[in-house]
This record gives structure tokens, C-alpha cells and sequence, in this order.
């Protein structure tokens, strides 16, 4: 489906309606148009929209929502609390500070990230090129089982 556009004939000065990108004129058949910006006419709904917007997160007690006006963002973006307390773990190159009796925590990494890497041809990426062991320096063989043939 196409969009209906004012399209205004640049040899007759005519304006007219047409769902094609570039139509020739229907009183003279020229094909030297020009396209009618519109605007946007949405002016009236967009206040009763953002009015509807607002109704319902009152009515839903949802006072952290926010509609996009200017110089307002639309979601409140809240930093993580301060960390207290806890020693620092090294999980394979990641440094959390974890309080092992406070449960399941969601830590940003106190020590600084940086993955770069060289990538060579005939060089594989390993562990150790980005900062990290490899999966083979922690992986442990408990038994292995081959059926005879």
C-alpha cells in the first residue's frame, strides 16, 4: 500500500493527489512535478494521546513512566546502589566485590575490562589473547567412555 501525496505540476501550476511516486499531471500530462510537503497532521491526536498516556499511568500507579516531550527522557534510568562490604572474587579475570551470604547479586566488575584482540590469519583467538584463560586451562577430564567396535 502506497501513500497519497499533493504533487503541484511545475508547467501548469495545477495541484493534485496521486498514489504514485512520480505521476504525470492529469490536466496537462506533463511529467515535470514537484511534491507538496504536507506536514504532519498529527497535532491534534498527539495531545490527546499523551493526555490518554497520562491518565493511564495514574490510574495504574505507574509514576516512573514518561511521554517524550523535550529535555525529558522517557524512561527513568536509575544507577546501581554504591557496593558495601564484600571481598573481592576472581572469576577468570572478572573481579566482582560479592557478599556470599546476601544471595543471587547482579555486580558490575570492580576491576577494568578490555577484551581487545588481535585477529591474524592462521592465528586462532585463545583465552589467553583476550584477557581471559582459555576453557581448556579449567576444564577437568573426570572419565571418558569408547565403546568397543
Amino acid at each position: 500500500m502506497g501513500v497519497i501525496r499533493t504533487w503541484v505540476c511545475l508547467n501548469c501550476s495545477q495541484e493534485f493527489d496521486s498514489w504514485e511516486s512520480n505521476p504525470a499531471c492529469p490536466s496537462c500530462e506533463c511529467v515535470r512535478v514537484s511534491w507538496v510537503p504536507g506536514g504532519g497532521h498529527i497535532a491534534g491526536v498527539s495531545r490527546s494521546g499523551d493526555a490518554e498516556f497520562r491518565a493511564l499511568a495514574d490510574v495504574f500507579r505507574l509514576d516512573d513512566l514518561h511521554s517524550a516531550k523535550q529535555g525529558e527522557s522517557a524512561k527513568i534510568m536509575r544507577t546501581p546502589p554504591p557496593q558495601t562490604g564484600g571481598t573481592p572474587h576472581d572469576f577468570g579475570g572478572f573481579v566482582a566485590n560479592i557478599d556470599p551470604n546476601a544471595g543471587a547479586q547482579c555486580l558490575p566488575a570492580a576491576n577494568k575490562i578490555n577484551f581487545k584482540a588481535r585477529a591474524e590469519i592462521g592465528r586462532s583467538l585463545g583465552g589467553g589473547q583476550l584477557g581471559a584463560p582459555s576453557v581448556q586451562s579449567v576444564t577437568g577430564m573426570d572419565s571418558s567412555y569408547r565403546p568397543k567396535p
